[in-house]
């Protein structure tokens, strides 16, 4: 069962994230519904760690393992739209892939394993090329310092389109 909980107020979540670098590139992943990008990952369910979820979700999607991982960011999400509120907690880690798995030589938009998803490796230098949620992802990619310990990120945003 995934961490989420829904009533009148708004939607909470608890979601883990995977921030896959290579060659200068971010692994970005979207609905095929839509056009807003962000980076792959999924609900935490009850009783699983956040590592625990990146290591299925990187299964499920891509059919890859994680060889190593960080925590770098967590997150508290709060999302605006015109008929729903999201409280959400995130947790991204830096991971590195099976070297030589073939993900790792993929180019141009390309679906995965999971039905319902597009993912496209994308130059750093061109993140604003694309829409990417949430907002603080864009400048958080650019200062990111694995030298350093976890930060605290908070994103407040409105958006104005609905979602179901």
């Amino acid at each position: 069962m995934m961490i989420s909980y829904e009533n009148h107020a708004g939607l909470f979540q608890f979601r883990a994230a995977s921030i896959i670098l290579n060659q200068n590139k971010i692994l970005m992943q979207r609905a095929e519904v839509n056009d807003r990008w962000f980076i792959p990952g999924g609900r935490v369910e009850f009783g699983e760690t956040a590592e625990q979820t990146i290591e299925r979700e990187m299964l499920e999607e891509f059919g890859v393992q994680i060889v190593e991982k960080k925590l770098v960011w967590v997150l508290e999400n709060y999302i605006e739209f015109p008929n729903k509120r999201i409280h959400e907690i995130g947790m991204y880690f830096v991971v590195k892939i099976q070297e030589g798995h073939p993900i790792l030589r993929r180019e141009g938009e390309f679906l995965g394993i999971e039905d319902g998803f597009v993912h496209r490796w994308v130059e750093l230098d061109a993140l604003d090329e694309i829409q990417i949620v949430p907002e603080f992802v864009v400048p958080e990619l650019r200062s990111l310092d694995l030298t350093g310990g976890i930060k605290h990120v908070i994103n407040r945003a409105v958006r104005n389109y609905s979602i179901t």
